[in-house]
């Protein structure tokens, strides 16, 4: 009787170990995936910083303060003139008619779309 109680504690801590042995393989398993899973968060912030940092050296060069200042605000260098056509030349040079449709106030436009 003895025998079986030593065997059965026995076989009872064998499971027991088998089963912690196991838990931590399925542990160690979620765990390469989820290393592998910040590999991939970290490349792809890698990738971006780099998209940013090209952009703002792009964004800090003369080249582009220049044109920005030019396309945006109207500046020109010395010596430089400035042409102004009017809009209604400009339509006429270009052949767009004015018979376009007027655009509708945003409110009027949902007002629009709820309603019919």
């Amino acid at each position: 009787m003895l025998k079986k109680i030593i065997v059965g504690i026995i076989i009872l801590a064998v499971l027991f170990l088998a089963y912690k042995l196991f838990s931590q393989i399925l542990y160690a398993l979620k765990s390469e995936g989820r290393l592998t899973q910040a590999a991939e968060v970290v490349y792809s912030l890698e990738m971006k910083n780099k998209q940013l940092q090209k952009k703002l050296s792009e964004i800090q060069s003369v080249e582009f303060i220049e044109s920005q200042a030019r396309n945006k605000l109207g500046l020109s260098k010395k010596g430089e003139t400035i042409v102004i056509i009017a809009e209604d030349k400009l339509k006429l040079v270009l052949g767009t008619s004015q018979s376009a449709i007027p655009r509708l106030p945003n409110w009027l436009g949902w007002l629009k779309v709820f309603l019919h």
